[in-house]
C-alpha cells in the first residue's frame, strides 16, 4: 500500500478512538490543588488537503481479488488483498483464482499483421494460430455463464509506410461476446490474412468499449501476437490501465515465434500490468502447449465457480466482509462529513457504498439462478472435461 494512503487512512480514523486511548493521570495519596490559570485557546483543527481526501476516496475502489473489501482495508485486516480468503477457505488453494461470478467473459485479441505470413511448419503463423485459437475454443466449459468474443488487429492496409495510417487505425470485433460457439469462431477467423501493422495499444484500448462493466463479471482477455507495437502506442500503460480501473480481470499474453529478447521483454510487461501470465511459443506444437495451459486455467476458474455457486459457507463469507465493509464506508463518511466537510469525497464513496451493496446482492442472485441446475452443471462439466482429454 502506498504510505501516503495508509497514513491517510490511520490519521482519519484517529478520532474515532483517540480519547479512549488517552493515558489517565496518576493517582496521589495527597492531591495537590494548582493554582487557577486561564485555559490556552484549542489550538485550530486543521482541515485535511483536498488531494489527500481524492487519494483515499481512490483508496476505496482498489479491490484486486474483487471480493467487495479494499485492499487498503484488507492490510489492515492483516488479509491478502491479492487472495479471496473467502473462496479458498470454502474451495480450498486450489480454487484461488475462482470467483463467484454472473459471467466469465474471455476476449480473444488476435494479431494478423503481416509478420504473421512467417512460415511455420507447413503453415503460416497466422494458420498455427487459428488451428490452436480453434482447439482452445472446442474444449472450453460449454455452459451459460461463459462467453465468448474475439478482436482482431493488423488484418488491413499493408505493411508499407502508405499503408501504416489505415493498418494502425483499425481495430475490428470480429466476433461478439456470446455464448461459445466454435463454428462462429471459424467464421470468423476464415477471411483473416496477415497484411499490415501491429496497434497492440489500441486494440487493448478498444476492448474497453466491449467488455461488460456489470459489477460480478470476470474479464478475460488472451492477446496472441508475434511482436511488438508498431504504431507508438503504449499497450503496457493502457493494460495497466484496464486492470486499475476493473474492466478486465487479467490479461494473458501468448507471444509467438518472438526473435529478440527486448520484444520478449515488451509483450512480457503488458502481462504483468494486467495481472495476467505470459507464455512464450517458437513451435506450432509449444504454441498448441501454451493454450493447453491456458484451457487448464479456464477450467481451474469454472471449477473454482462451481464451488462457489454450491457453497453456503462462501455465500455467508461474503456476506459478513461485505456488511464489514458497508460499515466501513458509512464510518468514514459520517467522519469526512463532520470533519472534511469534502461533499464530493462524501459522495464518492456512497457510490463505494452502493457498489458493495450491488455485489453482496449480485452473489445472493448468482446462487439463486444457478444452485437450482448445479447438478446438471457439474454432470456436463465432466463430460465435457473427458471430450477435452480426448481432444488433445
Amino acid at each position: 500500500m502506498h504510505r501516503k494512503l495508509r497514513t491517510v487512512a490511520v490519521a482519519l480514523s484517529l478520532p474515532l478512538f483517540a480519547l479512549s486511548c488517552q493515558k489517565p493521570a496518576p493517582a496521589t495519596e495527597t492531591p495537590v490543588t494548582a493554582p487557577p490559570q486561564a485555559e490556552p485557546a484549542p489550538p485550530p483543527q486543521e482541515e485535511p488537503e483536498p488531494a489527500e481526501a481524492v487519494e483515499l476516496v481512490d483508496a476505496w475502489f482498489n479491490d484486486m481479488d474483487a471480493d467487495g473489501v479494499p485492499d487498503f482495508v484488507e492490510l489492515e485486516l492483516n488479509t491478502d488483498p491479492k487472495i479471496d480468503e473467502c473462496i479458498t477457505a470454502a474451495c480450498g488453494a486450489d480454487a484461488v483464482s475462482g470467483r463467484l461470478a454472473s459471467r466469465i467473459n474471455t476476449l480473444v485479441i488476435l494479431d494478423a499483421s503481416g509478420s504473421m505470413a512467417g512460415k511455420l511448419g507447413k503453415g503460416t503463423k497466422l494458420d498455427a494460430a487459428k488451428r490452436a485459437i480453434r482447439r482452445y475454443v472446442e474444449v472450453m466449459p460449454k455452459s451459460e455463464v461463459m462467453n465468448l468474443g474475439m478482436m482482431v488487429y493488423g488484418h488491413v492496409g499493408d505493411n508499407t509506410l502508405k499503408g501504416q495510417p489505415e493498418s494502425c487505425n483499425t481495430v475490428q470485433m470480429a466476433l461478439p461476446l456470446a455464448a461459445i460457439d466454435v463454428k462462429a469462431v471459424d467464421a470468423a477467423m476464415k477471411p483473416l490474412k496477415p497484411t499490415g501493422w501491429s496497434p497492440i495499444a489500441k486494440a487493448l484500448e478498444a476492448s474497453d468499449q466491449f467488455l461488460p462493466e456489470q459489477v460480478g463479471q470476470v474479464n478475460h482477455v488472451i492477446l496472441v501476437a508475434d511482436g511488438i507495437e508498431a504504431c507508438e502506442g503504449d499497450p503496457t500503460t493502457v493494460a495497466r490501465q484496464l486492470r486499475q480501473t476493473g474492466k478486465i480481470t487479467r490479461m494473458d499474453v501468448v507471444g509467438f515465434g518472438i526473435d529478440a529478447k527486448q520484444d520478449s521483454a515488451a509483450l512480457l510487461a503488458i502481462a504483468e500490468a494486467a495481472g495476467g501470465r505470459y507464455v512464450e511459443a517458437n513451435s506450432v506444437a509449444e504454441f498448441d502447449q501454451a493454450f493447453n495451459l491456458l484451457s487448464m486455467g479456464i477450467w481451474s476458474d469454472y471449477d473454482a465457480w462451481l464451488c462457489a455457486v454450491g457453497s453456503a459457507p462462501l455465500l455467508e463469507c461474503y456476506s459478513r466482509r461485505a456488511e464489514e465493509a458497508i460499515a466501513r464506508t458509512e464510518q468514514q463518511v459520517a467522519w469526512m462529513s463532520k470533519n472534511a466537510k469534502d461533499e464530493e469525497a462524501s459522495a464518492s464513496l456512497q457510490k463505494v457504498k452502493t457498489r458493495i451493496e450491488a455485489m453482496r446482492d449480485g452473489r445472493q442472485r448468482v446462487v439463486t439462478t444457478y444452485k437450482v441446475n448445479l447438478d446438471k452443471l457439474r454432470s456436463d462439466a465432466e463430460m465435457q472435461r473427458k471430450k477435452a482429454k480426448l481432444a488433445k
